[in-house]
């Protein structure tokens, strides 16, 4: 079974294989605010948090307008965060590095059903929540972190964290050039 995502404008579509070892979370922290609130993209839950799909990247194959995709960074080192540039859909974000396999996909653009992605297993960055309803406390951190480190090493010593969509071989550098924001672009997005 796979999931299709899709974005805005449906010029670019990307699935996700085995979905069922994905890990279903909320994130709240100022720079997955900051990223769709750049991009004009209305994401954010009323709490401030980004819905996220964490997977690895040779999980995630693009099967139309891969040539679309863009990369962003909010600062020097920070996350690789990608988005369509037909639309400026949010993607995902990865690490700076193909060999540290890892990419939390934007939930926004999943094409079905809500239950196909899981239950919510965490809350994370709550201390950027917002308004009512928002969570009181972070949860579900250690499982986040158990899923990444399972992830990561499965993917290492298999081999196939090279197969990525957003890196390419022979030296893997981002798929697309990345953009930076600078410091008076970023403070604008920010929440």
């Amino acid at each position: 079974m796979s999931l299709t995502f899709s974005c805005s404008c449906g010029a670019t579509e990307w699935q996700v294989a085995q979905p069922e070892t994905g890990t279903h979370l909320l994130c709240y922290c100022a720079d997955c605010q900051t990223f769709p609130r750049h991009l004009g993209a209305d994401i954010l839950t009323g709490c401030g948090g980004t819905e996220l799909f964490q997977v690895a990247p040779s999980q995630v194959t693009f099967t139309r307008g891969a040539e679309n995709l863009r990369l962003l960074k909010l600062s020097p080192k920070g996350l690789s965060r990608w988005y369509t540039g037909c639309c400026k859909t949010p993607v995902a974000n990865t690490l700076a590095s193909a060999k540290l396999p890892f990419v939390s996909l934007m939930t926004a653009p999943f094409a079905g059903e809500a239950s196909a992605l899981g239950p919510v297993r965490a809350h994370v960055n709550t201390v950027y929540a917002k308004g009512p309803g928002k969570p009181a406390r972070d949860s579900g951190l250690r499982r986040v972190l158990w899923d990444f480190a399972k992830r990561l090493l499965g993917e290492r010593l298999s081999g196939r964290w090279k197969a990525t969509p957003f890196f390419a071989p022979p030296d893997w550098t981002p798929a697309a050039e990345p953009e930076i924001l600078t410091r008076e672009e970023r403070n604008r997005a920010r929440p």
